[in-house]
């Protein structure tokens, strides 16, 4: 008896304090928002848009930010994206916004909420009827409480039923709709009915993202309608780019998930309000009208994943022509036969950009290769040749490269950097190169900060000479098999350990959760903890990360 007294007053007490804690943690979060700038408010609230504990990708948030008329600029100078990654910082710095993931430069890649600021933004939000976040226990509410101007699903099957044609919901929810957003939960499974048939319906729509849900066909023609749409993202087994012109006023355009490949047409580059575009296996062909009659897209910063065909060489130079000031392009160069040739590619024309991930077709050769000085950040998937890296070695500002190799390509044995010097590179990845030995200096790498080499099993070692940058951080390895590899790794940090006396750098060593239980079980087993015919189960794609010890 006396026992279960003390069990009640310990539930009683924490009950208590839960509530205090609760009470105490809504208080301080309505203080936190009443004193943000009015601009900054809606910037809050809108990340209501996400589930819970989702990890925000930055540039995702700028895109929907920008479309939905948040950011205000107060100088010419200052362009939007930069102006809503200063919102973010301001929101960070007022701890109401923490950072998940950071990028190689500092610069945020991923934010997220805690929960409190999460349910404050959903209450608020309700309040202010600024937005309403759905979920499928509470799709028996009246159509009265649809007056939200943006919407969000956290997407599940039952959900199929909200916008079909017999639904009751439908008038009110089309008369207020700005804004709709589908997510999905971790409950729901993949499908690919339509459940938004009616969709054309939301002519007030300027935010429309169903890429959570995948479609076997869509096509632009049947989104004509919406004429105020600003921010699209969508997920279809095949796009068809109608060749009328309509969605002029898009300035974000997502496409993923295509079996085949979706052509450009003329009307595309007469999109001029586009900022953001990215479609997944995209192809244009450069007619002679394309350059004579299209308007130039001048504020389009970012293209990706669009190829291009080589039957002109003069298709980059028409690119460059007609985005002048593009930041970031990723892009594939095709040949459209069988043959094999040699061919030249030269990118500088793109003075203003700074990102590049290029990948070159198998049958093509690179002669010569020209890029833009104001690189920072380099992809390569072509043949690497030693006048290729003291070409790239060149560019002033670049500070991360990435080396990817297919196994169509063939690499010489070794790679020999001599006396190139990468000034200014901080981060360096390898990824499926097939050299088997690697020779540079501490002066190769003056800055760098971080290697990571991913699936490079022919290669036995990293140059001991590495233990000599002052500025080495951390040496990772993703799905590494070669022991000898990871060994040089650490005998390069237990170097700098007994030159500095203190662990410097780090070796992380990142293997699928598969492979780590088995080696567990394998383990276990040779120690008769578990029978040997005991099985291990489990699929999951997550890694796990160990961090050396010497």
């Amino acid at each position: 008896m006396e026992a279960f007294w003390w069990h009640e007053v310990k539930d009683a007490l924490f009950d208590y304090l839960d509530h205090e804690s609760g009470e105490y943690s809504l208080s301080t979060m309505k203080l936190s928002y009443d004193n943000l700038p009015d601009y900054l408010k809606p910037c809050l609230l809108y990340i209501g848009m996400f589930p819970e504990d989702a990890r925000i990708l930055v540039s995702k948030l700028i895109c929907l930010w920008i479309a939905e008329g948040f950011i205000q600029i107060t100088e010419s100078a200052i362009l939007m994206e930069e102006a809503a990654e200063g919102y973010l910082m301001d929101l960070i710095s007022s701890n109401l916004v923490m950072v998940s993931k950071r990028k190689y430069n500092g610069k945020i890649k991923y934010c997220q909420v805690h929960d409190v600021v999460l349910h404050f933004c959903l209450e608020r939000s309700r309040e202010e009827k600024f937005m309403l976040a759905v979920e499928s226990s509470e799709l028996h509410f009246q159509p009265s409480h649809w007056k939200a101007s943006r919407v969000t699903f956290c997407f599940s099957n039952e959900l199929t039923k909200f916008a079909s044609p017999g639904s009751k919901t439908r008038k009110p929810f089309h008369q207020y709709l700005r804004s709709l957003i589908t997510t999905k939960s971790n409950r729901s499974e993949i499908s690919y009915q339509n459940p938004f048939s009616q969709v054309t319906n939301l002519r007030l729509l300027k935010v429309l993202d169903l890429s959570s849900h995948i479609v076997h066909y869509l096509s632009s023609a049947t989104l004509q309608p919406l004429i105020h749409l600003k921010y699209l993202a969508v997920t279809a087994d095949k796009f068809h780019f109608h060749e009328k012109s309509h969605l002029l006023l898009l300035k974000t355009l997502v496409v993923k998930w295509l079996c085949g490949r979706t052509w450009l047409p003329t009307n595309f580059w007469k999109m001029e309000k586009l900022r953001h575009v990215e479609i997944t296996r995209a192809v244009s062909c450069w007619e002679e009208q394309i350059s004579k009659e299209s308007s130039k897209l001048e504020n389009l910063r970012i293209l990706r994943s669009i190829d291009f065909a080589l039957y002109k060489a003069d298709c980059l130079n028409i690119l460059a022509q007609r985005c002048p000031n593009l930041q970031e392009l990723e892009t594939t160069i095709l040949r459209e036969d069988s043959k094999s040739a040699r061919t030249r590619l030269n990118l500088e024309s793109f003075t203003q950009l700074q990102i590049l991930r290029l990948s070159v077709d198998k049958r093509l050769i690179l002669s010569k290769l020209y890029l833009p000085s104001n690189l920072k950040k380099l992809i390569l998937r072509v043949v690497i040749t030693e006048n290729t890296i003291s070409l790239i070695a060149g560019l002033p500002s670049l500070e991360y490269l990435q080396l990817r190799d297919e196994k169509y390509y063939r690499y010489d044995e070794k790679l020999c950097l001599g006396d190139i010097t990468f000034h200014r590179l901080k981060f360096l990845k390898l990824v499926s190169l097939d050299f088997t030995w690697w020779d540079a200096s501490e002066e190769s790498f003056p800055l760098l900060e971080t290697l990571t080499i991913k699936r490079c099993d022919k290669l036995w070692s990293i140059p001991y000479s590495f233990a000599d940058i002052q500025t080495l951080k951390q040496i990772k390895f993703i799905g590494c098999n070669n022991q000898p590899l990871v060994a040089s790794a650490v005998r390069i940090n237990k170097e700098v350990q007994d030159i500095e006396g203190c662990n410097r750098i780090d070796v992380i060593i990142e293997v699928s959760r598969n492979k780590l239980l088995y080696a567990v079980f394998e383990y276990l087993c040779a120690y008769n903890v578990l029978p040997c015919d005991q099985k291990v189960m489990g699929s999951s794609r997550e890694t796990a990360s160990c961090r050396s010890v010497v």
